[in-house]
């Protein structure tokens, strides 16, 4: 599919809507162009058109390390509940 690049600065108050509409993983120029082409009724197989690598496994690693934190978090709050007493 030939394609062209368009160029236009945006207001503030159209920047915070478009950062509302965000997906995660897409930037905010990827954001506009989805936006824009459901907007003219074109499909928008989201899974398809990210063009944003994305290492699955760094993210699943990043999860599991932030969930494994707060749980050690929460440990460490029983033991101090514990030895209190």
């Amino acid at each position: 599919m030939v394609s062209k690049q368009f160029s236009f600065r945006l207001p503030d108050e159209a920047v915070a809507v478009l950062e509302a509409l965000q997906i995660e993983g897409e930037t905010l120029n990827q954001t506009a162009q989805r936006r824009m082409i459901e907007c003219l009724g074109l499909s928008t197989d989201t899974s398809k058109k990210l063009s944003t690598p994305v290492d699955i496994k760094s993210l699943v690693k990043q999860e599991v390390e932030a969930s494994l934190a707060e749980v050690r978090s929460q440990l460490e709050e029983l033991r101090g509940k514990l030895k209190a007493r």
